[in-house]
């Protein structure tokens, strides 16, 4: 492997450079700002989270990288700051720290919900496997509602009564094994843990000769504020991100039963939560087994990926669709008629494409600002060191390619990500990001004369945990825990049904959580999926209340005093029906 000359690329890294780093960051949220704020880069719940959390985390991020840069200045503190000794921490010892913060955070920050409805959709299937089944069924005197009910993140059909998700479902049979030995909410912080120990592995196999190599690595994940936001979460992210880091070790041993490992972990890493997000990650590196032409090792990936791959593509079918063929052929007589087909994922994928406009990229760039504002402080100082450093990391090309390979498909399909802190869409290739800044470490390894560089990025891990996590928690925390108290606010109450007022609650729909095995009372519905005539239906049959919304603000959740569109054409009686059920 050829690495950089290290005395003559890093001679010249000092104030100067650290100068331009911080000014060039500055300028790169200065326009995301305007992007999101004058220009309207992302949309609904992502807008809403850039200006109540990207937007402070910026300044406060180009806050405390200029003060670790000022503590770095006085030249007998840089000194002793740049010859601590990094290689006497151990990877796991890294990784056991950050376990217990990100257990502690789960219950304290997350307080064990599922924000999202992708979160809540891992623990509605989660639930539905432990159970011993594939799909749920949701009891007859409820099926009419099932749309009001779950999510349209759910697949349900109201003659049949399945339900269940409408993702891959592969991290929700990971948290229902965790949720066995009661661990399920643990899942992305055990699943973080092992890809900093992973990271730490592939750093050993990628610089075999530099022994602060895998620590630096495990300090870069250890302190990536996305890493740590998603292992607080029942995201697949964490997921992602470990699997991956699995495959690329084993990738990198380069032997037979390796590849097939990989190859098996593909699979299992395509099934987690969309399909074609591993395919990216890995297609730069399954290329280089064209040069020279390894034909066997390509037929290994290409047979266990395409058999791997048509299962998981199959998901809808063994979960939903199998279910609806019985009813299907009656349907001309039945009174309801089944929901129909689950649409498969090369469909839905068609759906969605689309050529970029002008603030797709606007909001790509905002989203890609958000990404660098929650990794650790020193990544960017290092990637930039990495970049201008003479010589060449053999590497390099394919764990840039990997990254951009995996940015493609957001273009066209899906600019904006919703829920997420920092971009999760890209959240599988943090390790990448971190590989791709071990050489900036190891150029700066000869700095002896000139330590302020050195001592600044130093100070940036130390800044980024004592100042940036810190402040992530406070600002996740905020943002979660309302919801998650209207959600127990909702399944307290002495009624038959619950019903949540989406039309003035912000993010309303997100707030009613069913079983998908055993719905309980109060059974809990969104009221954009009610009609009035099954509103007047319900309050006859059931018990029933409208979640009082003066409540819900209470709690500190958005709440509109006018409806908030898009309103139906009934959306007058619908009030009308809720008046009457309520007198």
């Amino acid at each position: 492997m050829t690495m950089p000359d290290d005395h003559m690329a890093a001679r010249s890294f000092g104030l100067k450079t650290a100068v331009m780093i911080i000014a060039g960051l500055i300028a790169l949220f200065v326009t995301a700002a305007v992007l999101v704020v004058v220009f309207g880069a992302t949309k609904s719940v992502s807008r809403l989270i850039y200006h109540t959390i990207d937007l402070p985390g910026f300044v406060v991020f180009a806050l405390v990288i200029t003060l670790c840069l000022a503590l770095a200045l006085p030249t007998g503190p840089a000194r002793r700051i740049a010859a601590i000794d990094l290689a006497k921490l151990s990877p796991t010892f890294i990784a056991f720290s950050v376990l217990l913060i990100s257990v502690v955070g789960v219950q304290v920050v997350y307080q064990g919900y599922g924000f999202s409805m992708d979160e809540w959709m891992t623990q509605l299937q989660a639930e539905v496997f432990a159970s011993g089944r594939i799909s749920g069924t949701v009891p007859e005197e409820w099926r009419p509602y099932g749309k009001a009910m779950y999510h349209g993140f759910a697949s349900f059909d109201p003659q049949t009564g399945t339900v269940a998700s409408n993702y891959r479902p592969g991290m929700a049979m990971i948290y229902a094994a965790f949720s066995l030995v009661g661990l399920g909410a643990y899942t992305s912080a055990i699943l973080n843990a092992v890809a900093i120990l992973l990271i730490a592995r592939v750093a050993r196999q990628l610089f075999p000769d530099h022994i602060e190599a895998p620590v630096i690595a495990a300090l870069l994940l250890a302190t990536s504020q996305q890493a740590l936001a998603a292992s607080l979460t029942p995201y697949a992210m964490s997921a992602h991100l470990c699997l991956n880091l699995l495959w690329l070790t084993l990738f990198l041993e380069n032997r037979w039963l390796t590849h097939v490992m990989a190859a098996a972990i593909g699979v299992a890493t395509a099934s987690l939560h969309q399909i074609h997000a591993h395919l990216f990650f890995a297609l730069p590196f399954l290329l280089t087994l064209l040069t020279p032409l390894r034909w066997r090792v390509l037929a290994i990936y290409a047979v266990i990926y395409a058999f791997g791959h048509a299962t998981v593509s199959g998901w809808d079918w063994i979960s939903f669709n199998r279910h609806l063929l019985p009813v299907m052929a009656e349907a001309p007589s039945l009174p309801q008629p089944p929901s129909g087909p689950q649409a498969g994922v090369l469909e839905r994928a068609l759906g969605m494409f689309r050529l970029p406009s002008l603030l797709d990229w606007a909001t790509i760039t905002a989203n890609l600002t958000r990404l660098i504002a929650w990794q650790s402080l020193a990544l960017v100082p290092l990637l930039y060191v990495a970049v201008k450093t003479k010589g060449r990391f053999v590497w390099r090309r394919v764990l840039i390619a990997s990254v951009m390979f995996s940015l493609l498909p957001y273009l066209f399909l899906m600019p904006d990500q919703g829920h997420g802190w920092g971009y999760r869409y890209l959240h599988g290739l943090l390790g990448n990001l971190v590989l791709l800044a071990i050489p900036g470490w190891i150029a700066l390894g000869t700095l002896q004369t000139k330590p302020r560089f050195k001592a600044w990025v130093i100070l940036c891990l130390a800044g980024t945990v004592l100042f940036m996590i810190p402040l992530r928690a406070l600002q996740i925390g905020t943002m979660v825990r309302p919801y998650a108290a209207a959600t127990a606010l909702a399944s307290q109450q002495d009624a038959d049904v619950v019903i949540i007022d989406s039309y003035r609650v912000w993010i309303g729909g997100d707030i009613p959580r069913n079983s998908a095995v055993t719905p309980a009372r109060p059974v809990q519905m969104d009221l954009r999926d009610l009609s009035a005539k099954q509103i007047t239906t319900l309050c006859k049959a059931y018990t029933v209340i409208v979640l009082d919304n003066d409540a819900i603000h209470k709690l500190g959740v958005r709440v509109s005093a006018d409806p908030f569109g898009p309103l139906p054409d009934d959306f007058d009686a619908i009030e009308a029906a809720l008046a009457e059920c309520g007198s």
